[in-house]
Order: C-alpha cells, then sequence, then structure tokens
C-alpha cells in the first residue's frame, strides 16, 4: 500500500508588500527600442501594436518550422498557402524603415585591451623584438603561451590604435632620452 504525500503547509509572506507587487506586475517593460517606444499606442494590445508597426509578435508563427511530415510529403501546388504571406500592409511602415536604418549605419568599435595584457605584451616586445621562442621561454609568460599564441597576442596589440601609438610614443621617447645621456 503506497503512503501518503506528505502536504506542505502554506505560510503567508507578512514581510510583502502586495501593493508594490501589484503596481511592478502592471507597470510596462522598458522598451529600449526609440522607434518602437515613439509608435506605441496605449489603447491597443500587444499584438495589435506590432502589427500595425509591421513587426511579428510571435517569430513562431511568421517562421515556422516545418514538421518532418510536411518535409518528407511531397506537397501539391494547389494545397500551399499564398494568401498567408500576403497579410494586410502595416499601418506604420516608418518604423520598420527606421529600424532598418539604424541597424544599417556602421558600428564603431571601441576595442582595448586589459591593462595586464598590454604590459606583458610591451614587456616582451621589448626585451625580446620579434623573437616568438625566447618569448615563450620568458619568465613572465605565466600561461605558457606557445610562440604562435604569444605571436597572436602581439598581432591584436597592434591592431589597437590608441594602445599601440601611446606604446610607440613612449618607446620613443625613452630612445631620445638614452641618446641624450
Amino acid at each position: 500500500m503506497p503512503r501518503g504525500v506528505k502536504k506542505q503547509n502554506k505560510k503567508y509572506g507578512y514581510n510583502v508588500n502586495r501593493r508594490k507587487q501589484w503596481k511592478k506586475a502592471r507597470k510596462m517593460p522598458t522598451v529600449k527600442c526609440e522607434q518602437l517606444k515613439n509608435a506605441w499606442d496605449q489603447h491597443k494590445s500587444v499584438h495589435q501594436n506590432l502589427m500595425d508597426m509591421g513587426v511579428a509578435s510571435d517569430p513562431n508563427k511568421v517562421l515556422r518550422i516545418p514538421k518532418v511530415h510536411e518535409v518528407m510529403a511531397p506537397q501539391p501546388i494547389e494545397k500551399m498557402d499564398v494568401d498567408k504571406a500576403d497579410k494586410s500592409k502595416p499601418l506604420k511602415p516608418h518604423v520598420i524603415d527606421e529600424m532598418m536604418q539604424e541597424a544599417s549605419l556602421p558600428y564603431a568599435k571601441r576595442m582595448k585591451l586589459s591593462d595586464p595584457m598590454v604590459k606583458y605584451c610591451i614587456h616582451l616586445m621589448d626585451k625580446y623584438g620579434e623573437d616568438y621562442k625566447a618569448m615563450a621561454r620568458d619568465k613572465k609568460n605565466y600561461y605558457q603561451d606557445t610562440p604562435k599564441q604569444i605571436k597572436k597576442k602581439i598581432a591584436l596589440f597592434k591592431q589597437m590604435p590608441e594602445q599601440y601609438k601611446k606604446y610607440l610614443e613612449d618607446k620613443k621617447q625613452r630612445e631620445e632620452e638614452g641618446q641624450m645621456s
């Protein structure tokens, strides 16, 4: 005979502010997309708003993954639904145009290596120049990088314009000071 499952007693959370929870649940989420925020109509549902803008509210319906039996069995041309693809035109097509325009803008990369990595590369370049095998044997090579790994790290350091230019300027100043004394 099976044992009875012990029922857990539910306890009331006295320290929870119910009004605060209710307000938080009713609050609209913060939308980072400026185009969606400007075109949003508070009096319409989420689905209706997105339909008016021409944006899919459920991507699984728009880009549906076909089932195995649909892929395996060839469908006659008469059964294919061409009408489903031709939905009503969006009322606010400017939203998609603005989003496409923003997406096409070039993204300015601000790449920067960490300070320890820069110091590591500078140390190795100052001490060994282009001898990567000697760099691999250096005692500051804590992570036991191979010569090829060190070469890639230094190449990456040379691609960072801000940090590499600063290194070259400092190196030039040290050479000038060394010649003067």
